[in-house]
């Protein structure tokens, strides 16, 4: 079994705010104001979860991704209004709905209750949009990925692609089940991780993500010696590959 030890975690949820990353997306030429809706704020579910969604212009149907964010121990509850608004600059304009739920304390990604707001939303887009559920893509942050993980055993829809940034998988599944379970083996899998995440190291981290993929060819690691923990690295030094993902 794999084994990480850490120090006391902080929240991981510590992204920069979107509005960079949207004039980041407008001086590369890849999205602008009048590609998207005006973001929606619901409240959707019977614990009325926060959840945020950007609709592209014009609706048309569509492939849906949905973010799962970082920091699920938070005590802010309304994290998913704004947390998909880290897309926009690496998405094909118009080329897909983005909808965000909201992780907590008491209902984080890997509980029952977090589970369900992720499938409450994604009923929610399924029907009031013209969305492609069978073009699925879930992509997590931190705590996000372990959502993400942990989805992709126990959610109710099939999911075409999972994107994962800053993970260590056995905190949200048995490390026996990523090199043995189906789920994990046929999926495709897209991974970022870096050398320097000061949460996860990288010499317990790499070898089990290296191990994985040898054992599912749709499993593409994307690993860097300088990476750090915090999307916004990412943002900064591999945005052409995250945009990539979402021609």
């Amino acid at each position: 079994m794999w084994s990480l030890s850490f120090a006391v975690r902080k929240s991981s949820g510590n992204m920069r705010r979107w509005i960079p990353l949207l004039m980041l997306g407008i001086a590369s030429g890849f999205t602008h104001a009048g590609d998207w809706s005006e973001p929606l704020k619901l409240r959707l579910g019977p614990d009325s979860n926060a959840c945020g969604i950007l609709l592209p212009k014009p609706l048309k149907p569509r492939p849906v991704i949905l973010w799962l964010h970082g920091g699920m121990h938070s005590q802010n509850t309304a994290k998913g209004w704004t947390a998909m608004q880290a897309l926009p600059p690496f998405v094909k304009p118009g080329s897909y709905y983005l909808c965000s739920p909201s992780s907590y304390v008491g209902a984080d990604w890997l509980t029952p209750q977090g589970l369900a707001h992720i499938d409450t939303l994604l009923n929610y887009m399924a029907s009031h949009y013209s969305v492609r559920m069978d073009k699925l893509i879930i992509v997590g942050v931190s705590d996000g990925c372990l959502g993400a993980l942990r989805y992709a055993k126990e959610g109710r829809r099939k999911v075409s692609r999972f994107v994962l940034f800053s993970s260590y998988p056995p905190l949200a599944i048995n490390s026996d089940d990523l090199l043995k379970d189906s789920v994990y083996l046929s999926t495709r899998w897209d991974v970022f991780q870096g050398g320097r995440d000061r949460l996860f190291p990288s010499e317990q981290v790499f070898p089990l993500l290296k191990e994985w993929a040898n054992a599912n060819p749709k499993v593409k690691l994307h690993l860097y010696p300088e990476g750090e923990h915090d999307f916004s690295w990412y943002t900064e030094h591999a945005a052409p590959e995250i945009r990539q993902l979402f021609k």
